[in-house]
């Protein structure tokens, strides 16, 4: 249940990521009360943190270039997320990366978020040895000319808490986009504080 309103929180998140520039920028974020950390490319920059119901820390990731070019009224390309979970959680990262459990969350993930009216174009698992996770592509059901943009979204699982980045891009932006979207992914870690 917890993972379906993440999930859904966080698809709505983006697609309403119509939010201020930011004030100052960065190609690193480290915040130490978390141990989550951010590094983005060069030709990228981590906007200022802002305050969100579903996440404890959620960053903005802007291209200085304007490319890929962003979908709707952002100005962010990317936002990266991380939620603490609770005190009580109890799964090892040998339980989260257990294929069948990847399965699941995949499967879940897609279930919720087509109730929301996403349609998936893709769902894969992320091959990382230090999280569990996945990634999906989809579009959007509304916006204007929402039929030519595509979310990115991929959930990163640790028993510390949950990483996830949210990008959208155009249609056509975004399979040559992936090399960079991968790469903001691979960069986003979180160690115990």
């Amino acid at each position: 249940m917890l993972m379906s309103k993440t999930v859904t929180a966080s698809a709505f998140l983006l697609i309403s990521l119509a939010i201020s520039l930011p004030a100052q920028a960065a190609q690193h974020f480290v915040d130490e009360a978390t141990g989550f950390t951010v590094q983005v490319p060069a030709g990228f920059d981590i906007g200022n943190r802002r305050a969100d119901a579903n996440h404890d820390i959620l960053l903005d990731i802007v291209s200085l270039s304007g490319q890929p070019p962003v979908a709707g009224n952002s100005h962010a390309l990317c936002a990266a997320g991380f939620r603490k979970n609770p005190p009580d959680f109890d799964q090892t990262q040998e339980d989260l990366s257990n294929p069948s459990a990847i399965r699941h969350m995949m499967t879940a993930s897609r279930q919720a978020l087509e109730q929301q009216g996403m349609k998936i174009e893709s769902v894969d698992p992320i091959n990382r040895e230090d999280v569990a996770g996945f990634e999906l592509t989809m579009i959007p059901p509304l916006g204007p000319d929402h039929r030519n943009f595509r979310l990115y979204m991929a959930f990163m699982d640790k028993p510390v808490g949950r990483m996830d980045l949210l990008c959208a891009t155009t249609k056509d932006a975004l399979l040559p986009a992936m090399g960079l979207i991968h790469a903001i992914r691979d960069r986003m870690t979180v160690t115990s504080p």
